[in-house]
């Protein structure tokens, strides 16, 4: 399953509120008082560990198992909500599943025992007592999956499956816009956490193949350990899914950033992904260029007269060697 399917969560009252409503339904139609609480009694306190029990079982499946993870999705999650602080949430809701069952395997043979209609009603409430304090131990920890889960939906659906071009550079120099501009059709817009900054996620397609085109989030030239969390999404972006890169660089330095630091930036990546296919573009191309630089065989675009796109599109395509 996709980290941005993950099914609705429930805090701790919701799955409490749930499982005591549908428990509330369960009659027995048996005329003996004494042996109706009995079956009665059974049926419920069954109904409420289950109703209770399966939702947290179906929480714990539904995220990915960190032994199987890709490494990228592994990086994501740590980076946006943090892998051992999700692992311990997931472990809480799995002990409170367990914890529930036990303790209706426990007072069923209780409630069965009883032999008036009275203290039958007691054994149950007390089971619903136990169950549902086992539960709210675990809130914390559920709204913790609750915001994880809304993390996971806002991030951009990459495939690492598919080839994918990634565009890198400075941050303002053009990256989401020109996505938009080669892309097919609308571009998948996410908003990473921690900023308001959309992200997208764009595809070329090929005859019976897409390329995947995902924005980064605007890079400095400085040590990963220096980096914020942000930027460190888009390192992980270039570290784990082999991508081609295409390096933007502002030569009007509209984008507030010096063309000796965008160069910086260029040689760091340059270097250190030096197996990578590449592609030089010079963005913002309708605008006045401050100086030139001798990249070998740049792209100039300008997303605002249509210049260099279509070259760039079929530059991509041949690199991706469907």
């Amino acid at each position: 399953m996709n980290l941005q399917e993950i099914p609705t969560i429930a805090n701790s009252e919701e799955l409490i509120d749930r499982a005591l409503r549908r428990a509330s339904k369960v009659e027995e139609s048996v005329r003996n008082a004494d042996y109706r609480a009995r079956l009665t009694a059974v049926r419920k306190i069954h109904s409420v560990a289950d109703n209770i029990a399966n939702p947290l079982h179906s929480y714990v499946k539904a995220f990915p198992s960190f032994d199987s993870i890709h490494p990228f999705d592994r990086a994501i999650i740590d980076l946006t909500v943090g892998v051992d602080r999700l692992r311990k949430s997931l472990g809480a809701a799995d002990w409170a599943r367990k914890e529930v069952l036990m303790i209706g395997n426990k007072y069923v043979p209780k409630a069965r025992a009883r032999k008036s209609a009275e203290t039958t009603m007691k054994i149950m409430s007390e089971a619903y007592t136990k169950m549902t304090n086992v539960v709210r131990q675990i809130n914390k920890q559920l709204e913790f999956l609750i915001s994880a889960r809304s993390v996971f939906r806002n991030l951009p659906n990459v495939s690492t499956e598919k080839p994918l071009a990634v565009f890198a550079g400075a941050p303002n120099v053009g990256k989401s816009s020109l996505i938009g501009a080669i892309s097919s059709g609308k571009p998948e817009v996410k908003s990473y956490p921690f900023t308001t900054k959309g992200v997208s996620l764009g595809h070329i397609k090929a005859k019976y193949n897409t390329l995947q085109v995902m924005d980064t989030p605007g890079l400095l030239d400085r040590p990963d350990s220096d980096r914020n969390d942000m930027e460190k999404q888009g390192i992980a972006a270039l570290d784990y899914l082999n991508p081609i890169i295409v390096f933007l660089t502002d030569l009007s330095e509209s984008s507030g950033y010096s063309i000796k630091t965008q160069t910086s930036l260029h040689q760091e990546l340059k270097g250190r992904y030096s197996n990578y296919l590449w592609i030089d573009v010079y963005s913002k191309s309708d605008l006045e260029a401050k100086e030139t630089l001798d990249y070998p065989d740049p792209v100039p675009v300008s997303v605002m007269d249509g210049k260099g796109i279509d070259i760039l599109k079929d530059k991509l395509i041949n690199l991706a060697k469907f």
